[in-house]
């Protein structure tokens, strides 16, 4: 089994730089901490709520296919116990913290300035860093084949033209707090990325085919993370067969079917 999810001792929190997003459910701290390799790197250090009790299972699910899928991501990711009186009222939230190194760059919503609605101007700026990047078509068929229905421009990082990073997976399957029968492997679910692209091409999309291909590789994905995966699955619902169950049923029958499931979706042929 590899071990992509490095398990950290909280003394290798080494310092707290400053509160970057903070809500009743969740907060993210930027974070000085020291990795399995002996460095220290910037991390985010993400902190769930126990309303939020699938959080981390999320975070290193979706990190750990897309980490499969060969997609770019930050280099670390972890999990490490929460020092104790480290947040107020430390008992209403999840005792362990996902934590990922910071990726380079910065997301777009930083880079075009965006506060509020998206101008046309800020959208066409967006469009030009997806443009010539590589993984585009293969981060719009782990979209689907995660249900991850939250990609958005706060999600993905830009270091200059070709080079972004995903980063935030808490949402995927379907929704942060999702239930077993949410888990359905032959529905459709909102794709984001998808969607910009086809509004940005006047409702079609030229990229299906080479979706649709990028969805044969899942299979072969699934099962190389699918031991590190059944280990924290198995830990983490240790209590929760159902959803246990749910959730290894919904993500194998999404990587078998991935490619006849766009390929029928976006009305294509045998690829």
């Amino acid at each position: 089994m590899t071990h992509a999810i490095e398990i950290l001792h909280e003394s290798r929190l080494a310092n707290v730089f400053e509160v970057v997003g903070e809500g009743k459910t969740a907060t993210t701290l930027l974070t000085s901490v020291v990795w399995n390799d002996g460095k220290a790197r910037r991390t985010y250090f993400k902190i769930f709520s126990k309303q939020l009790k699938l959080g981390v299972l999320n975070e290193l699910t979706g990190y750990l296919l897309a980490k499969a899928c060969n997609l770019p991501l930050p280099s670390h990711a972890g999990i490490i116990r929460i020092p104790e009186g480290m947040i107020q009222n430390q008992d209403e939230f999840l005792p362990e913290a996902f934590v990922v190194s910071e990726a380079p760059g910065k997301t777009p919503t930083t880079i075009c300035q965006i506060t509020d609605q998206i101008t046309q101007q800020q959208f066409i700026a967006v469009l030009k860093m997806l443009e010539g990047w590589p993984k585009l078509n293969e981060t719009v068929a782990f979209d689907d084949w995660t249900a991850n229905t939250d990609r958005n421009l706060q999600n993905i990082v830009v270091d200059g033209p070709g080079r972004i990073f995903l980063i935030d997976h808490s949402n995927l399957p379907v929704k942060p707090t999702w239930e077993p029968q949410d888990l359905n492997p032959g529905s459709e679910y909102e794709n984001k990325l998808s969607n910009i692209l086809k509004v940005a091409q006047n409702g079609t999309l030229p990229q299906k085919r080479a979706i649709a291909v990028a969805a044969t590789e899942h299979p072969k994905a699934y099962n190389d993370a699918i031991s590190e995966l059944q280990y924290w699955w198995d830990s983490i619902l240790s209590d929760d067969p159902a959803r246990r169950k749910a959730l290894e049923e919904f993500l194998q029958i999404r990587a078998d079917e991935g490619h006849e499931r766009i390929s029928q979706h976006f009305y294509l042929m045998a690829v």
